[in-house]
């Protein structure tokens, strides 16, 4: 899964202060939900819910996520296709699960950290994966990097790939179309825009029996 994160790495480290999100406020208890297949379903445990501060990694609403930052929404069945819980999303990172509930939970910024892991749905029955994560572009040394270049370097380290404009619920995004895997069949896309500072990135691993189209039916802008 974490494969499709890998080929965009950062030229350049943080330099000076930027501001943190607003702390988490108390948030009302939420009963562990789970999936009928045993998989536990993120809830308001794991990331801002609405009783909880709603800050920049988007937060969980029933079986949808929402992300105010770049103005989307994903909406999963609770089924076939489930959210990842904070444990589950820092196994695929590589990472502590503390990190993510602190960045989840407002106790971090994603301005502190070169990349933030906001929400993986997956569908396990086909290896399908949405991931969005935030890629942090220094005001100071690289802050004219765009969502368009972010991708052309990614581009460039694999034959085939390309990156094209595009319209994605509602707001202009640069998609990188990587061809499938030669084992496994697995195909890569990733759409990125930048806000804030932040380059947001979708990422798409698409199994067999699905398609970009299934995927992008999850989405839609916010209102």
């Amino acid at each position: 899964m974490i494969a499709s994160l890998t080929s965009c790495g950062k030229e350049d480290k943080k330099g000076g202060n930027e501001p943190a999100t607003q702390k988490k406020t108390e948030a009302s208890s939420t009963e562990n939900t789970t999936e009928p297949g045993g998989d536990p379903i993120a809830t308001g445990t794991d990331a801002t819910s609405t009783d909880a501060v709603k800050n920049l990694m988007g937060y969980y609403k029933h079986n949808e996520y929402i992300n105010e930052l770049a103005g989307f929404k994903v909406k999963v069945n609770g089924h076939s296709w489930v959210f990842y819980n904070s444990a589950e999303v820092a196994a695929a990172a590589g990472v502590e699960e503390q990190e993510i509930k602190d960045l989840w939970n407002g106790e971090t910024s994603p301005y502190d950290k070169d990349m933030s892991f906001c929400m993986i749905a997956g569908n396990k029955s086909t290896g399908s994966n949405i991931i969005i994560s935030y890629y942090y572009v220094n005001s100071e040394l690289n802050k004219d990097t765009t969502a368009e270049y972010y991708l052309q370097v990614a581009a460039n380290q694999t034959e085939g790939a390309e990156v094209k404009k595009i319209t994605f619920v509602n707001r202009d995004f640069y998609a990188l179309v990587i061809p499938p895997e030669k084992e496994g069949g697995f195909e890569q896309i990733r759409y990125a825009t930048k806000v804030n500072g932040l380059i947001v990135v979708i990422s798409f691993t698409i199994g067999e029996n699905e398609n970009i189209d299934l995927l992008e039916m999850m989405f839609s802008p916010l209102e």
